[in-house]
């Protein structure tokens, strides 16, 4: 899992757009069309009716996936306890090496940050080792969780802690606080080709984003970046890409509950 959805030199330019306006998610969704050149369809998970994959096939997929093999690595660097700061998160001291545990790089801005809350690739792991029961804090320490050792040794009494854990990493790229973010467009266009992935009309394979050119570099930036996150959560084990984009059968359950917990599908909002 990467630091953020940006590399160093979009971080630098995105802050000079700021976030357009005051309108809608759905409204932000549309400008990126022009910019991925596919029309943004609109699904909810609540349009999306699965048919309960097999517990076997369903544990074994997620056990395979790349955040998974993090949490574990994240279980292994705890060990019986670490120190935390009173704010819940492992001491500075302790981030960089945390990191190298989980195959987390940490960019410039990582590297100079005081806390563990500011690095969202670390906050995301260890917000969802605490979701899934992994973790556990107490005044000074964290300890294992009550799902901790069941989970490590890839037990298939641990399905529920495996389903909630990867819900939440999943959850957390689409619901961003990163000041980095130029909009939500990005992430809604997203999660609409993640959504059509569980459904009998996936999306194609976007086209490759080309140079800038003298085209909008507004929507320019937001293609890579929609670019990037496909990459990622491919990379992830999650997503599927053979012309076009689908979710496999095994982390259909748990892909949906994540998409579920996003607020872009409010009532009103997706109005």
């Amino acid at each position: 899992m990467p630091p953020d959805r940006t590399d160093t030199n979009l971080a630098r330019v995105i802050p000079l757009f700021g976030r357009r306006g005051s309108r809608n998610t759905w409204d932000f969704a549309d400008d990126v069309e022009p910019a991925v050149e596919s029309p943004v369809e609109r699904v909810t998970p609540h349009d999306i009716e699965l048919a309960p994959p097999d517990a076997e096939d369903e544990f074994a997929a997620l056990t395979a996936s790349n955040p998974i093999a993090q949490l574990r690595s994240l279980l292994g660097w705890l060990g019986t306890s670490r120190p935390i700061t009173g704010r819940g998160v492992p001491r500075p001291g302790s981030v960089r090496e945390l990191a190298r545990a989980v195959g987390v790089e940490l960019d410039g801005r990582a590297l100079r940050s005081r806390s563990m809350l500011e690095i969202p690739g670390l906050m995301t792991l260890w917000d969802a080792a605490k979701a899934g029961g992994l973790v556990e804090l107490n005044s000074t320490t964290a300890v294992p969780g009550p799902n901790a050792h069941e989970f490590a040794h890839s037990l298939p009494s641990s399905l529920a802690a495996h389903r909630s854990a990867l819900s939440h990493v999943i959850g957390r790229y689409f619901f961003s606080e990163d000041p980095l973010r130029p909009s939500p467009a990005v992430d809604v266009v997203a999660g609409q080709i993640v959504l059509a992935g569980m459904t009998s009309a996936p999306r194609k394979r976007l086209p490759a984003v080309g140079p800038a050119g003298a085209g909008d570099l507004h929507e320019h930036i937001e293609a890579l970046i929609l670019s990037g996150m496909l990459e990622q959560f491919i990379s992830d084990g999650w997503l599927l890409c053979d012309g076009k984009y689908t979710v496999p059968q095994p982390f259909r359950p748990t892909v949906l509950d994540a998409m579920k917990s996003l607020p872009y599908y409010e009532i009103g909002d997706a109005d």
